[in-house]
Order: C-alpha cells, then structure tokens, then sequence
C-alpha cells in the first residue's frame, strides 16, 4: 500500500474526475506560488500529501516529511491541545487553530492553520487537510500594538500615581519632623512609616511592571493575587474621580496558564474603562466566581454601552469616550483570543455595564 498521494489522488478524493486536468494545473500553479502550505495526513496523524511551498515555509523538502507524523513537527505545549481539536472534528467540520511549528533550522513559528475532517468517498478513511501558514509578523505587529498600550496606559496612569503616592511621603516627613523633636513612642511611628513605604513601593512596582515589555511566556499564576495587585494600582486614578475599586471573589486562589503581563493588561484597560465611564461618584466592583469555568466580571456604573455598538466594541478607533482609540479594548480582545478566554459585554441594572471575561 502506498504511503503517499499525487496530484491525481487529491483529484479523485475531492473533485469530479471530469475536471481533473485544470484542477491538477491550478494546484500546481499554486503549488508553487502560494505561502500557505497544504497537508493532508491520515487518523495516526502521518502526513501523505503536503506542497512543495513547505520548502519556503519551513525549510524541509516535501520527501523529508512524507510518511513522518505532523505531531513532531508541533511544539510540545500544543501538541495535546492540538490532538483533542482535530479527534473532536466531525466530517466536514472546519477547524481555526494557532500553533508553533518546528522550522528546519530549529527554531518555532507562530502559525495559524484551517482544518478539515474529510473522507475518501470509494474507501471511507478518514483523512485531515490543513491549510497553514507563516503569521509571525502578524505576531510581532500584535505583540508591538500591546507594548504601545501598555506604555500609553502607565503614562495615563503615572499622574494619578503620583499623587497617591504624594500622601504618604506627606505623612513621611510629618513623622520624620516629629522625631527630630525627640517624641516618645518612636516605635508606633516608625511602624506606620514603615507601612507608608511599602505601600509607595507597591504602588510604584506595580507601575514599572505595567510599562515592561510583556515576555509573551504563559506560566501557572494566580489570577486572584494579580486581580488584587491591578485593582491596587486603579485605586490611585479611581479616587481622583471619586469611584470606590472593589474586588468580591468567590475565591482565594485560582491557577491559570497565562502570561502574567497581558492579563494583568486586560484588567487595567476594563477598570480604567470602567472608571472612566462613571461621571459621578460611586463603584467598580470586579467579581470573581467559578461556576463552571472562570469568569472576572468588571461591574460600573456609568452610561451603559448602545446595543448598536455592543457587536462592534473592539474595532480600532471605535469608541464611546471623546478622546478615546478604541485600541486599548483591541488589545484587550487580542489577548483574550490567545488565552482562549472571551469577553462579554452585558447591561448592568438599573444603569452600567458589566464586562465579564471567561477563561475556557
């Protein structure tokens, strides 16, 4: 039994035979040309067919694959993932997955691909056909979009930042005044100085780590402890607008597989979209539950969203507010879809929105 397929095979499996011979001329031609790489590979997951544009791609000739399992070609951390989407597929099914493809020379590149269960009409096999190809500059484009946000949103946030951590170096040198005038009960004070310290470190900290390029690496964290460090941060900008931030978690800790960055990066763009939108005073509430699966809704009391622009949230340059972008909630979707989480945007009675996001 033969291990690979021809041009005529891939005719006989998805085309009427009286079109062959122009079929076999396009699919040369693109063959050739295109910088998409088609594979078709068995239920074991070997590849039997793939264009000679792999070449281009990722630097292997077409007979160094053939008869090899697509699977050690993937990056290990996508291999399961990529494994349980294609067995789920039915006949017919398409199938849009990003994944890290193992190129010659050693290195990985960000792909994406378009799957597709089919079946040999005079045999009944199953086989699989992708359609991948090269999105690493799509990747750095993004990964550049997201650095820029989060330099624009640590400078947005920088004056309110300043002013929270003006207080306590106010109280500071109120203390400090006080000791030189040789109070007793030193150790109370230096306590509280001690705290008012830790509480600018924080603050600071925070900021410096929401201006750093993210590392793009996903790492077990726990997403409560990152919700409470972000919602630290928003309070500084929240009390100038007179808005109270308040975390309600269900829970104490919970993992996620994530890059610490970016998700700390979706959170302050909901919170400051959150307070931004409130003209008077009153609360940003972030809840926390896990019914089912993780769900983080950021809960204002402004305005509300107009249905007309609900669908439409998250187009560049869309906005409700004067001066806005519509990049930082772009982003913010971008992220989501890498940590295959999504975000939900819902009226909040009697008046706000509630954006929850959900981690599959």
């Amino acid at each position: 039994m033969k291990n690979h397929v021809t041009f005529n095979d891939v005719n006989e499996l998805f085309y009427d035979v009286e079109y062959g011979g122009i079929i076999e001329a396009a699919n040369s031609w693109i063959d050739q040309n295109s910088m998409t790489v088609k594979t078709i590979y068995d239920e074991s997951f070997n590849i039997i067919y793939i264009t000679a544009t792999v070449e281009d791609v990722f630097g292997y000739k077409q007979n160094e694959l053939i008869s090899k399992s697509i699977i050690n070609y993937i990056h290990p951390e996508h291999r399961q993932s990529l494994y349980g989407c294609l067995e789920k597929l039915e006949d017919n099914e398409k199938l849009r997955h990003e994944f890290r493809v193992l190129h010659k020379d050693g290195r990985y590149i960000d792909c994406q691909a378009h799957s597709r269960k089919i079946v040999d009409r005079k045999t009944g096999q199953h086989y699989y056909i992708s359609v991948t190809q090269d999105i690493m500059a799509h990747k750095q484009a993004q990964q550049m979009l997201v650095s820029s946000e989060k330099l624009s949103t640590a400078g947005q946030l920088a004056a309110s930042v300043a002013h929270e951590i003006r207080n306590p170096i106010t109280s500071l040198k109120g203390f400090l005044q006080l000791l030189e005038t040789g109070i007793e009960g030193k150790e109370a004070y230096l306590n509280i100085m001690k705290d008012e310290i830790e509480k600018i470190e924080s603050i600071s900290s925070e900021l410096l780590y929401i201006a750093k390029p993210s590392p793009n690496e996903f790492k077990e964290a726990n997403i409560v402890e990152m919700l409470e460090e972000v919602c630290m941060l928003m309070r500084s900008q929240a009390r100038l607008e007179d808005v109270e931030v308040v975390l309600d978690s269900d829970l104490k800790s919970y993992m996620i597989l994530c890059d610490r960055s970016q998700i700390k990066q979706v959170f302050i763009n909901l919170i400051k979209n959150a307070i931004e939108a409130m003209h008077e005073p009153g609360e940003v509430t972030i809840k926390v539950t896990n019914d089912h699966c993780l769900s983080v809704e950021v809960i204002d009391q402004g305005e509300g969203v107009p249905d007309s622009l609900k669908e439409r949230l998250g187009q560049p340059f869309l906005t409700t507010k004067d001066k806005g972008t519509g990049l930082g909630l772009m982003v913010t979707i971008d992220i989501l879809q890498n940590h295959e989480a999504q975000l939900l945007i819902r009226d909040r009675e009697p008046k706000g929105s509630i954006f929850q996001v959900k981690f599959s």
